[in-house]
């Protein structure tokens, strides 16, 4: 799993590229670039999913895991280009009502400004 963060605005855009498992070391990644915006004064967050090729329900708990998170702190998280596979993940579980999901990142964090 590869994590690239940029800045849109004060939105903060993390990029997941790779298979999102959970296990350690991805789980460890996400969160403390998480909680090193969160510290910085983030509370606007995008996770972009569209490098994302498979996820499973390890995946899921990183996400709810970065959701609690951020939420705790005052913040909100959207997701941006969730392929068809995870999308269904996503409603078969229910998170879809959870979660605001757009088809680009740029279109998650324009959403932050209406």
């Amino acid at each position: 799993m590869k994590i690239k963060t940029r800045m849109m605005n004060d939105v903060a855009i993390i990029s997941l590229n790779g298979k999102l498992l959970g296990g350690p070391p991805a789980s460890e990644e996400i969160k403390n670039e998480v909680y090193r915006l969160l510290d910085e004064g983030v509370r606007k967050f995008v996770f972009d999913l569209e490098g994302v090729s498979r996820m499973n329900s390890s995946g899921l708990g990183i996400l709810i895991s970065a959701l609690t998170s951020i939420k705790n702190r005052g913040g909100e998280l959207k997701l941006a280009a969730v392929n068809e596979t995870m999308e269904g993940v996503l409603v078969s579980t229910k998170l879809n009502t959870i979660f605001e999901i757009y088809g680009t990142a740029e279109g998650a964090a324009q959403s932050f400004q209406n």
